[in-house]
């Protein structure tokens, strides 16, 4: 974690006190902005004069000394660190990558407050010197599952400056009880928009306003399919069998992956059949889903919280993976 991802001490999880979600740990609380501009200056995520390097050298040494290589087709992306001043590197690019500054999403973010009613929530920078951001906004919609469980839903401009990921905005919600993000991909409801980075700025607001609409059918469908697991019974024994193809554990584990299966297992268990978070939903495919997304977000083996938390709210990866095949899993009995 650089000085630029100082996360802060807020939580909203209610039955899980203390616990932070992905957006506070990798993030730093802008609710009191009223621009895009006042938001990413109080995340100090403007002004990092992203650029890129030519000319990448790398250098091997070995018993004959050292070798150095030009890398013609490789460039550097760097950064200006808005708090020392100092150059950094972020990641290596192909010839035909653009670099795209942060604030040059401005008008698209005030566009979507304008048109959405949304307030902003959380900035962050993670990855190798804020190679990845968010830019999070808190929609004015409340979605309570089964009357009694509470989400809120966020639509989030995501983006890197690797090449890791296109920028884009991605629509999802957050768990209250838990502080579990709620990536799920529902077949038919789209959950993103990516913002090329060549195109006008006239064109992009063009196109992200026509695409917004869109994106707010998929707090229905949320709705819809979360209650559709919540009205679905769901025994240990199913919820078990679940797991493990979610997991996808091998039939003949070895004495190492025995040992690790039992106590990812035993956490599982106590959050469906125990855990306080369960509580309102207990005995459901919708508490099913839940313990295994509440242990994916905070209890899963991770070299730190914030690695845990990059996991959570990546679009693509194991994480979001796993929930979506335990969505899938858990609603065919439905």
């Amino acid at each position: 974690m650089t000085v630029l991802e100082i996360p802060t001490t807020e939580t909203t999880a209610r039955r899980a006190p203390g616990r932070p979600d992905a957006w506070t740990i990798l993030g730093s609380d802008v609710s009191a902005a009223d621009t895009a501009r006042e938001a990413l200056e109080m995340g100090h995520m403007r002004d990092w004069n992203v650029r890129l390097w030519s000319d990448t050298v790398v250098r091997h040494m070995d018993e004959v000394g050292v070798t150095e290589l030009t890398m013609p087709d490789t460039r550097a992306a760097v950064r200006t660190n808005p708090l020392t001043g100092a150059a950094e590197y972020m990641g290596r690019v192909g010839n035909q990558y653009t670099a795209v500054q942060v604030e040059d999403h401005e008008d698209i973010l005030d566009m979507v407050r304008r048109e959405s009613g949304a307030t902003f929530h959380k900035v962050g920078a993670y990855g190798r010197n804020g190679s990845r951001y968010f830019i999070s906004m808190t929609l004015p919609r409340i979605v309570r599952i089964g009357g009694v469980d509470e989400h809120r839903m966020h639509l989030t401009l995501f983006g890197s400056h690797n090449g890791s990921s296109s920028n884009s905005l991605h629509i999802g919600s957050t768990r209250l009880d838990c502080g579990n993000m709620q990536r799920l991909i529902i077949s038919g409801a789209k959950h993103k928009y990516s913002i090329p980075h060549t195109a006008s700025a006239p064109v992009k607001l063009a196109k992200v306003q026509k695409s917004l609409a869109t994106l707010f059918d998929w707090q229905d469908a949320f709705e819809r399919e979360a209650q559709r697991m919540l009205d679905t019974p769901l025994t240990l024994g199913q919820f078990e069998k679940v797991v493990t193809r979610v997991f996808d554990d091998p039939a003949v584990p070895s004495k190492t992956q025995f040992k690790n299966i039992r106590t990812r297992n035993d956490v599982l268990r106590s959050l469906f059949e125990n855990a306080a978070t369960q509580e309102t939903i207990r005995g459901t495919a919708w508490a099913g889903w839940n313990a295994i997304g509440e242990y994916l977000d905070h209890f899963a083996s991770a070299k730190s919280d914030s690695s845990r938390a990059a996991r959570s709210l990546a679009d693509s990866g194991a994480v979001t993976q796993r929930k979506t095949d335990a969505y899938k899993l858990l609603t065919l009995a439905a």
